[in-house]
């Protein structure tokens, strides 16, 4: 039996006695010789670099700040486990996902994010990682340097492995061309020969 799985048979036994848990407060479960914090956690498929990137900025399970875009998505779409759903297990290829606190709709009442609502938390943080990428890669491909070692350094000061270093050169490479597409050039307009 999982600790996950453990936790939830404990919430269920005590659920009654649960009015909400304060942000500040959280329930510790020592299994094991091991401290076990209450965050209450939902999963997500998402592409690696993605996962890494994430895993890098925000810890594993990941963290969204208090007021962020994310959690605001997050506690929208959360609603009551359906009884004939099962708590989601961890896997390798998810990603976990802490469910911030809320009066409105407390975690260990409110777990659950249908297929729809994790397409939209999805969605909130792919634009987050382009809003990072571009803020960061903006100002870097104004120095002389080519864009391929630019972002593979930007790719390993965020945690991604080099596989991935290609999927992100294109998606920025994307971002700038449909910009430029419009007559808008954000980036130099000669190609630098000396990148390798």
């Amino acid at each position: 039996m999982s600790y996950l799985e453990i936790y939830f048979l404990l919430l269920e036994q005590i659920n009654d006695k649960f009015i909400y848990l304060k942000s500040y407060i959280y329930i510790i479960f020592v299994i094991n010789n091991q401290f076990i914090m209450s965050h209450i956690v939902f999963y997500i498929k998402l592409e690696p670099y993605l996962k890494q990137w994430l895993h890098n900025s925000l810890g594993n399970p990941v963290v969204f700040p208090p007021q962020s875009n994310e959690n605001a998505v997050i506690r929208r779409f959360l609603r009551k486990r359906p009884p004939e759903v099962q708590p989601e297990m961890a896997e390798d290829e998810l990603t976990a996902i802490v469910i911030p606190d809320s009066k409105a709709k407390p975690p260990q009442y409110y777990n659950y994010l249908g297929k729809k609502a994790k397409a939209a938390v999805k969605e909130t943080i792919e634009d987050l990682f382009r809003a990072n990428l571009w803020n960061e890669m903006s100002d870097l491909t104004k120095r002389d340097c080519g864009l391929n070692k630019t972002i593979a350094a930007w790719c390993e000061m965020h945690g991604i492995d080099d596989d991935y270093s290609e999927t992100v050169r294109q998606k920025y490479y994307r971002m700038r061309t449909s910009y430029s597409r419009r007559g808008i050039f954000l980036g130099s307009l000669t190609r630098k020969h000396s990148d390798e």
